[in-house]
């Protein structure tokens, strides 16, 4: 009995020794097919072609190349990568790295952009990568570039501060969420100026829905943009783009909101800011449709002529396919403050095709079409606008000689702002915007509606100004 308890256990130990062998090259074929089948599924969901080259596989590791394109663009972006095989990387516990969590491969990239044929172009450091596959084909990526600081051809200096950022996927790529940092980028020439970005994010979080459509959040922030040179300064402050997407039935309803904190031109200082767009009954299924195509026409190499008529129609065929669900825009807010006043505005459209063929005659889509706009604007800032012009028309006057010399004598800042104000309603009516504007308690309101294919500017018919119509022609 001792004897075979013997010879058990060491059968035992002999076999569990050889599914240890076994595994990481098990494991290694099982990657293998996970690193093609994710190659295929980013081809067909980002417009890029991802190719996979020179695949090495070994017991313990692999190696290969990705090939990343993209149509029009002459550029390539090539990722090396080393594949370690799990259920335990044993060739990364042989170098030190002693992460114990059983995963189906660990995977080290270095990714570099090339431009084939160019040569002695700047050189960015490689990006640098970590992805884990866990045993349940969910996956991670960790990705960072390493800071810069370098001097161009022209003598202006870059200083890059890097990047990274964190991307998180399920087995099947229907979830994926993503986040990116890039800390600053400053380019600074000694005789033209320069331009600083800063705290530059981007967070999106989606999972295929409906028709294979995207629903999630996301969101790009950038903290700080300005140039600068020896005749201007212009930038802006706490930009936000975040967008929202949710399902509603077989539509999607979205959200966009752009704010704005501070923006500044010259020593101009204008915000905050705020746009709120709300699109509500849109096919999921045609938006999808619609992408692929764009992704198969980019992928064709077309003349760009052929390609932008084929895109025309595609959307021509999009509008008809939505509008058979009365599709909706709204503008739930528009807020613009400048130190004369806030800008203001808000309004509704809707494109019902149910009672119309759009497909079959486009001009039917004035027929669907239906909505309210209204812009709110105070007198202050149209004023605003309207002295510059002003004043260089007096100075016109002058130069022709057209103001007597006590005229130009009295021509004082007090005398000047007094022209202003009682010059103001004349050119308000001359110009083509500000004439259509009615004023109302101190501002300045523009209604505008479509009703049955006829655009009614404040509740009256619009008609084209004839030089405006002559110039188009």
């Amino acid at each position: 009995m001792k004897k075979f308890t013997l010879i058990l256990g060491s059968t035992l130990i002999v076999l569990a020794a050889l599914v240890a062998l076994a595994l990481p090259y098990w494991f290694g074929m099982e990657t293998e097919k996970t690193y093609a089948a994710m190659l295929e599924q980013l081809s067909a969901g980002s417009g890029l072609q991802f190719t996979g080259r020179n695949y090495q596989r070994g017991w313990l590791s692999s190696t290969a190349e990705t090939v990343i394109r993209h149509p029009q663009l002459p550029i390539e972006i090539v990722a090396r990568h080393r594949i370690s095989h799990g259920p335990l990387p044993f060739d990364r516990l042989l170098q030190g790295d002693w992460r114990l969590t059983p995963v189906q491969a660990r995977i080290a990239s270095q990714i570099s952009l090339t431009v084939p044929g160019k040569q002695n172009l700047p050189s960015l450091p490689p990006l640098s990568a970590e992805t884990t596959f866990r045993l349940n084909g969910d996956g991670a990526v960790h990705a960072e570039m390493s800071p810069i600081k370098t001097t161009g051809a022209q003598g202006e200096t870059i200083d890059w501060r890097g990047i990274s950022g964190d991307v998180s996927f399920d087995r099947t790529w229907r979830r994926l969420r993503l986040d990116v940092l890039m800390p600053s980028l400053s380019v600074t020439s000694p005789d033209r100026g320069g331009m600083t970005l800063s705290r530059v994010s981007l967070h999106s979080d989606t999972q295929d829905g409906i028709g294979g459509y995207a629903f999630g959040d996301a969101s790009l922030n950038i903290g700080q943009l300005e140039f600068s040179n020896a005749a201007v300064r212009a930038g802006f402050k706490g930009f936000v783009l975040s967008s929202t997407a949710r399902p509603a039935g077989d539509n999607v309803d979205l959200v966009l909101r752009y704010t704005l904190d501070e923006g500044q031109v010259a020593d101009e200082r204008f915000g905050p800011a705020q746009l709120v767009i709300e699109a509500r009954n849109l096919d999921a299924a045609a938006l999808v449709k619609f992408k692929n195509e764009l992704d198969g026409l980019s992928r064709g190499n077309l003349p760009p002529a052929q390609a932008g008529m084929i895109v025309a129609g595609k959307a021509m065929e999009l509008i008809a396919v939505l509008s058979r669900k009365a599709p909706e825009v709204e503008i739930t807010r528009l807020s613009f403050k400048t130190r004369e006043g806030e800008i203001s505005g808000q309004g509704k459209f809707v494109l019902d095709g149910r009672k119309y063929n759009i497909a079959q005659n486009p001009m039917q889509m004035m027929l669907a079409l239906g909505g309210d706009f209204e812009l709110a604007i105070p007198a202050a800032v149209l004023k605003r606008l309207l002295t510059p012009q002003i004043r260089r028309d007096i100075a016109s006057y002058r130069q022709r000689g057209a103001l007597t010399a006590d005229e130009v004598a009295n021509l004082g800042p007090e005398a000047m702002a007094q022209i202003v104000d009682r010059a103001f309603p004349q050119y308000l009516a001359r110009n083509e915007f500000t004439r259509l504007l009615v004023e109302e308690n101190g501002a300045y309101k523009l209604r505008l509606a479509i009703r049955h294919g006829q655009l009614l500017i404040n509740g009256k018919p619009w008609h084209m100004p004839t030089q405006v119509a002559l110039a188009r022609m």
